[in-house]
């Protein structure tokens, strides 16, 4: 049913998390790359996961602002992934 197929694309927004620490994404995330998760990655709503991926398989398609958010949450998973094997070493 067309309507059904509404409902998941709507549940993308409020579950699209790109590499964010949280499994829901920020609200700026969601803003930024909902059009493009349901233009682009579709058939992967509502698996953020897969999402995720897509969206940055298909980065050079992907909005300014949305790559910009990729881009962000990348570069704090790699804080956190540095900050981790930091206090491993001690």
């Amino acid at each position: 049913m067309p309507w059904t197929r509404a409902v998941s694309l709507a549940g993308a927004a409020l579950l699209l998390a790109p590499v964010g620490a949280s499994a829901q994404g920020t609200e700026r995330q969601r803003m930024a790359c909902m059009t493009d998760a349901m233009t682009l990655c579709a058939a992967d709503v509502p698996n953020t996961r897969r999402i995720e991926r897509c969206l940055r398989r298909n980065y050079a398609s992907v909005s300014p602002a949305c790559q910009g958010e990729l881009d962000a949450a990348s570069a704090a998973a790699a804080d956190r992934d540095a900050s981790g094997a930091a206090r491993q070493a001690r």
